[in-house]
């Protein structure tokens, strides 16, 4: 089964790979901008938290996408590897997953009138979770694929 599946993605083309870790980064805004409501009801920071989460979440899914490392002929840019932008994905993703994961079980952090107080997980969390680590391993792919490539100079 897992032969079959690194086979499968071996043969995804890096753009389609690209495009997929784009849409997870989004997917993964659109649930946090969903509770955002929520976590602002119980203390502006909460919000303010998840609002940043979705909307670095949406600009790095949109960065994806349209690439600007790309060498542009037409601005005379010469472009540089992605592997910046891929680390940065991997590590905020990572940062989010830890975070979730002392909330559950510790508690949260620091902060607020809750803090302190275990957060319930709940179906949709466990959705944006899982979103976040399909994403780090789809970077992690890319950042391979970018370290074993040939050098643009």
């Amino acid at each position: 089964m897992f032969r079959r599946l690194k086979q499968r993605v071996e043969t995804l083309e890096t753009q389609q790979l690209v495009y997929g870790a784009a849409a997870l980064s989004v997917a993964a805004a659109l649930i946090h901008g969903i509770v955002t409501p929520e976590h602002f009801e119980e203390w502006w920071g909460y919000g303010l938290f998840f609002m940043l989460a979705a909307l670095v979440q949406l600009f790095y899914g949109l960065l994806l996408v349209f690439r600007p490392w790309q060498p542009d002929p037409i601005r005379g840019t010469h472009g540089f590897s992605a592997a910046y932008l891929y680390w940065a994905g991997i590590l905020g993703n990572a940062f989010l997953i830890v975070l979730y994961l002392i909330t559950r079980t510790v508690g949260i952090p620091f902060f607020g009138p809750e803090a302190g107080e275990v957060e319930d997980v709940t179906v949709l969390s466990l959705l944006s979770k899982a979103v976040e680590v399909v994403l780090m391993a789809a970077l992690i792919l890319l950042l391979r694929r970018e370290q074993t490539a040939p050098s643009k100079l």
